[in-house]
């Protein structure tokens, strides 16, 4: 997925990159297709990954770039039966 740019320009837009390139990096679909927005250095991630074990790389892994301020987790985990 595309980083969201936003109006806080082009520091939001170069860390947002980074992160959905560090996601991407992961070699896990899920993490892929993940929403990357950031906001004067603060992140949120949406949407949905298959395990909690997965959400907590997404997490981890914004939380590893400098740069960030603070993580938002709006990511759900898909229910499995």
């Amino acid at each position: 997925m595309t980083p969201a740019a936003t109006s806080f320009g082009q520091a939001d837009y170069l860390l947002a990159s980074r992160i959905t390139t560090q996601l991407a990096e992961t070699n896990r679909a899920s993490l892929k297709r993940l929403s990357v927005n950031v906001r004067a250095g603060e992140v949120t991630l949406r949407g949905n990954v298959s395990s909690f074990y997965e959400r907590q790389i997404a997490i981890q892994t914004c939380q590893e770039l400098s740069g960030i301020g603070r993580v938002i987790d709006a990511v759900e985990v898909a229910e499995t039966n």
